[in-house]
């Protein structure tokens, strides 16, 4: 597929990269996540006065028109390549937009704009991709409802795995309700019961936190448009935005770490000469190159046709992820053979991007069962097509 980017969205870019390149520089994230705990508020403030939060914002929060997740997903590039400690995908390309589409109370509304300006950071929990009834799907969290009364509701539950948990002033909960639908609720993270543990990680840029929830009480205005309203749908359809995101971050990563290592094999000598000049290395350094940008294309292409036809949509997110995510985990380990053993160490900064590789693969889907959906639905399709033959044999 041939693609070429538009002068406004190389403009886009641009100020956004030009602004990441200012505010991490990789000295700078190396001292945030060994002591910030992989967030910086200052930059993330930054971030969202310069509007980067509401990019895809709906109604009367939209600040750019002709804005979409291709464009989004553009921008990511340029996180993944800083390794941005902050939830840039999941705000800019799932939440905000999200909430914006939905039905609001005042306080809502106030709260959306807080977070847009940056003054709040909120967080979301997300499904995971897992076998139900024999049939592969995003599964949403599970929550129990202790006690019910006329405009309050107690709620337990265990939710693993929440990026920024631990930095989070409010959370976004969508959670399977006592009817099966899909509610969705803005939590106070500062609410008696809400308790936070934080998680080890392996991407440093994305510290992650249990929320455990021993008898919360919340009101029913907590509930976006209601607590026996079913959001999943739209749910669902957001999320493969947040995916084609999370795209962008792998890509503009995996293009980081190509461009370190072409510097690195043009300095590093052996028997006098640079060993980019070797012939197996070149050949690798080419390799690498077509690669991501057989990625890119493929993203490109899936985010081109947001907006279609459901079903297919999924189907192309997660087939694009997954040859995304093993593509990124690819050149991070040719990059840290091409290195040699420096590339295991910590005075190169490789693995930093290595280790974000490793958290894509296992966020929200796992390689068998993005590997298992699409069989699912290639199955189903085939059985359609046959059956669709055979009607008209008879």
């Amino acid at each position: 597929m041939e693609y070429r980017f538009s002068e406004q969205q190389q403009m886009l870019r641009q100020a956004l990269h030009s602004l990441l390149k200012k505010e991490m520089p990789i000295e700078v994230f190396s001292e945030v996540t060994e002591k910030n705990y992989g967030f910086s508020k200052g930059a993330w403030k930054k971030l969202a006065e310069n509007g980067w939060l509401g990019v895809l914002a709906k109604g009367e929060w939209q600040t750019l028109e002709d804005v979409g997740p291709l464009d989004l997903m553009y921008l990511s590039e340029s996180v993944g390549e800083k390794l941005f400690p902050g939830p840039f995908s999941l705000v800019a390309g799932f939440i905000v937009p999200l909430i914006s589409q939905m039905k609001l109370t005042n306080q809502q509304q106030d709260l959306l704009n807080i977070v847009i300006s940056g003054e709040k950071l909120i967080t979301s929990a997300l499904p995971k991709l897992e076998k139900s009834q024999n049939k592969v799907e995003f599964i949403w969290p599970e929550i129990n409802i202790l006690n019910e009364e006329f405009d309050k509701i107690q709620l337990t539950g265990e939710i693993k795995h929440i990026q920024f948990l631990q930095h989070s002033d409010v959370i976004l909960l969508p959670f399977k309700g006592k009817f099966g639908h899909t509610s969705t609720i803005l939590l106070n993270a500062k609410n008696e019961g809400v308790n936070i543990i934080s998680e080890q990680s392996a991407d440093l840029s994305k510290p992650q936190g249990t929320l455990v929830l021993d008898g919360v009480w919340v009101n029913h205005d907590d509930f976006i448009g209601g607590n026996e309203s079913n959001h999943k749908e739209l749910l669902n359809k957001q999320l493969i935005d947040y995916l084609l995101c999370l795209n962008g971050e792998m890509i503009g990563g995996a293009n980081e770490v190509l461009n370190r290592t072409v510097n690195y094999v043009k300095e590093r000598k052996q028997f006098g000469v640079p060993v980019g000049s070797f012939q197996a290395v070149k050949h690798m350094i080419a390799d690498l190159h077509i690669a991501i940008e057989k990625a890119r294309s493929y993203s490109v292409y899936v985010a081109s046709q947001s907006g279609k036809r459901s079903n297919e949509t999924l189907l192309n997110a997660i087939s694009c992820r997954l040859f995304t995510t093993d593509i990124y985990k690819k050149v991070c380990e040719d990059a840290i053979q091409l290195h040699g053993g420096m590339g295991f160490t910590w005075e190169e900064s490789i693995h930093y991007w290595f280790k974000a590789s490793m958290f894509q693969q296992s966020h929200i889907t796992h390689p068998a069962m993005m590997n298992e959906f699409i069989l699912q639905h290639l199955l189903s399709e085939s059985e359609y097509s046959e059956e669709f033959q055979y009607n008209r044999i008879e």
